[in-house]
C-alpha cells in the first residue's frame, strides 16, 4: 500500500510540474550571455539538446521499469490457496484463548468467493467429516459461533462424538483421504491443535505425515494456546510436523490460514510489487526526471 501510494504521488506531482511548467518557463531568467558569438552558442546547443532529450528518455524508461517492478493493475481477484481441509482439535486439553482462535481462522473465510471449497476435519482421540470438500468455503465462517465461550464448554454438538483424548495421526490420515477423494489439486490441511499429541501416536504421525508430503499437499500449523502449566515448548510440540514439511509451517495468527492477510477478497490489494525497493527508487527517479524536463526545458536546452 505504501509502495502504491508512493507511485501515484510521484506521477501526479510529475503531471502538476508538466502542467504549470510553461507559465513558469517564459518568466525564467536563464543565465544566457545575450553577448556571446552566435557560432560559439550553436556550438554549445548539441549537448544542451543531448542532455535534455536524456532527461526524456529517463521518463520513458522509468515509466517502463516501474510497470514492469508492479505485479498487478487488473480488476481479477487475488492469488487465494488451493483446496483447503481445516483440522481442528476438540480434546479436553483445547482452552477457552484456543476456542476463541478457532472461531477467528472459521470467520475468515466469510469473503471467500463462492467457487472455492474446504472441509472441516474434528477430532480428539477419533476422526470425523464434519463438511464436506464439496462445501463452499464461505461456509465455514458459520461454524464459528460454536466456538464462542459459552457453546464451546458445552462442546457444542459434538459431546456425544468426541471424548478428551487426543490422537492427532487419525486426523491426519482422514485429511489426506479427503483431499485425494476429491481428486483436489494443490491442495493444503491445516492443523489447529495444541499439539497434546498421544506420545504412543507419534510413530504413526510421522507416518501419516510423510504420505500427505507424498500426495502433493501443503502443510499448515496454527498452535492453539497451550493448557496452563505445560511444561513442553512449541519447539518440541512442533517438532514431528516440522521433520516432514520444514520451518515454514507454523501460522502464528487466525487470519493468515484464509490466506488474505486478514483483509476480505474484495478489499485485498490489486498491486504487488516484485521489487518494493526497486520500484520506489524507480518512482522517485521518475518525479526528478520530470520535474527536471518540465521545470528546465530551456535551461536544458540551451546549457552550457
Amino acid at each position: 500500500m505504501i509502495l502504491a501510494v508512493a507511485c501515484v504521488l510521484s506521477v501526479l506531482v510529475a503531471a502538476a510540474a508538466v502542467v504549470f511548467a510553461p507559465r513558469r518557463a517564459q518568466a525564467q531568467l536563464l543565465p544566457v550571455d545575450a553577448g556571446r558569438e552566435h557560432g560559439f552558442a550553436r556550438q554549445r546547443r548539441v549537448p544542451g539538446r543531448v542532455l535534455y532529450l536524456g532527461a526524456a528518455a529517463a521518463v520513458v524508461a522509468a515509466c517502463g521499469l516501474l510497470a514492469w517492478t508492479v505485479d498487478g493493475g487488473t480488476s481479477g481477484p487475488p492469488a487465494l490457496p488451493g483446496e483447503t481441509v481445516l483440522v481442528i482439535d476438540l480434546s479436553g486439553s483445547i482452552t477457552t484463548q484456543g476456542d476463541l482462535m478457532i472461531a477467528r481462522t472459521l470467520d475468515g473465510f466469510h469473503d471467500y468467493p463462492p467457487d472455492r471449497r474446504a472441509a472441516v476435519v474434528y477430532f480428539s482421540s477419533s476422526a470425523a467429516l464434519a463438511s464436506p470438500p464439496s462445501s463452499p468455503a464461505a461456509d465455514l465462517s458459520g461454524l464459528s459461533r460454536f466456538f464462542a465461550p459459552t457453546t464451546s464448554r458445552m462442546r457444542g454438538p459434538w459431546a456425544g462424538s468426541f471424548d478428551g483424548g487426543t490422537v492427532i495421526s487419525r486426523a491426519i490420515a482422514l485429511a489426506t483421504r479427503v483431499l485425494k477423494n476429491a481428486q483436489a489439486r494443490h491442495g493444503r490441511v491445516i492443523l489447529l491443535s495444541d499439539l497434546q499429541d498421544n506420545p504412543k501416536d507419534l510413530p504413526r504421525l510421522h507416518d501419516q505425515l510423510a504420505l500427505l508430503q507424498q500426495a502433493g499437499a501443503q502443510f499448515e500449523l496454527l498452535p492453539l494456546p497451550p493448557t496452563r502449566g505445560s511444561p513442553i515448548s512449541l519447539a518440541q510440540l512442533s517438532a514431528p510436523y516440522r521433520a516432514v514439511f520444514g520451518d515454514h509451517i507454523i501460522l502464528l495468527k487466525p487470519f493468515l490460514v484464509a490466506g488474505t492477510n486478514g483483509r476480505p477478497v474484495t478489499n485485498t490489494a490489486i498491486l504487488h510489487a516484485r521489487y518494493p525497493t526497486v520500484a520506489l527508487l524507480l518512482a522517485l527517479i521518475l518525479a526528478a526526471s520530470a520535474l527536471f524536463v518540465s521545470y528546465f526545458p530551456r535551461l536544458a536546452w540551451r546549457l552550457g
